[in-house]
């Protein structure tokens, strides 16, 4: 038994490769959630000519595509309205609802709900954002949306708030609560039947010389949020710390059929400590597990197979966890949808 099945056996895991996304140069940053059985993936930017380093410029997009069962992706007449990036997205009563996200020009306050009618998305607005938002972790938990961290410009300071929109009550509007660990943005989020969970993310630090470094977060949380004379509430509770940090890993954690949440890619401090872009290794390969049940982390083993990512969504999507495209390199995507379940 080679090892990639060995852990496989130990973790439960199994891998589902799915259709890749028309563009081989693939995406990062990208807005993805569920409508009515069909998956959806927008927006998102590359490196379409060079790398970074190279002189290359990011571009940003705002095409939409669509997978259902048993298809491959395909482009819809429907775009957003400024191509984008870099958000939050959730799924929600057969829409897809995504907020803020940046582009060249800086960061967004959008806000809008996508739903898929078998040929094209038809969109909705929201109430915008209080302010420009990109970067931030997000779920949906008791019908609301909570948006977790972010910074408001690409050089502005990561935040320590939290945005809650009540979607049994819109016209409310965004509500500010605070969170209460470090700030930080690209948080990753789950959630079960009862709580949302927060891990990892990054800020920056100070070194002796009062020169910044990045600084990759192995925090963990996980809260309630209730209402409370009609306001948003969340009690929140500190977590066991992870074993390694997993900052711009998928947006959203797979919640395995056994109660598990499943770690595969993102940011940890070696490789966040990397300094030289063409020679970089490639984000770390290990998956962890973390047992809510008992507060404990598990090591499971690596995937060699597949190349781990950063800065994507992550979408369940008919039984499976679907990864969809993200950064295997700096300034290198990948347009393939990995799946677990």
């Amino acid at each position: 038994m080679n090892f990639l099945h060995e852990v496989l056996a130990q973790s439960k895991v199994e891998w589902v490769k799915l259709p890749d996304l028309p563009d081989v140069k693939g995406r990062a940053g990208m807005f993805a959630g569920v409508s009515h059985n069909a998956l959806i993936a927008i927006g998102g930017a590359n490196f379409p000519d060079k790398m970074p380093w190279e002189g290359g410029k990011k571009r940003w997009y705002n095409d939409v595509f669509v997978l259902e069962k048993g298809g491959t992706p395909k482009r819809l007449p429907t775009q957003l309205a400024a191509a984008c990036g870099y958000g939050a997205s959730v799924s929600y009563q057969n829409q897809l609802l995504l907020f803020g996200g940046s582009n060249q020009d800086g960061h967004l306050t959008q806000a809008e709900a996508l739903e898929w009618n078998g040929t094209d998305v038809v969109r909705k607005s929201l109430p915008a954002l209080p302010y420009p938002l990109a970067q931030m972790g997000g779920l949906v938990l008791n019908d609301m949306v909570i948006l977790i961290g972010g910074n408001q410009t690409p050089t502005a300071a990561p935040l320590k708030t939290c945005l809650v929109l009540d979607l049994k009550d819109t016209a409310a509007g965004w509500k500010e609560i605070l969170f209460p660990g470090e700030a930080r943005i690209f948080p990753m989020c789950g959630k079960d039947q009862q709580y949302g969970y927060v891990f990892s993310g990054e800020t920056s630090g100070l070194n002796r010389l009062g020169h910044k470094y990045r600084h990759i977060l192995t925090d963990a949380y996980r809260f309630e949020l209730i209402r409370e004379n009609g306001q948003p509430v969340a009690r929140w509770e500190s977590l066991a710390p992870m074993p390694r940090g997993a900052s711009a890993g998928g947006a959203t954690v797979p919640l395995l059929k056994d109660g598990r949440f499943f770690f595969w890619g993102g940011v940890d401090g070696m490789t966040g400590a990397w300094r030289t872009p063409p020679k970089h290794p490639g984000i770390i390969k290990s998956l962890m597990v973390y047992h809510p049940t008992d507060d404990t982390w598990e090591y499971v083993g690596e995937q060699k197979e597949w190349p781990s990512r950063v800065t994507l969504p992550v979408v369940e999507w008919e039984g499976v966890w679907v990864y969809v495209s993200g950064e295997i390199l700096p300034g290198v995507r990948t347009p393939s949808l990995m799946g677990v379940r």
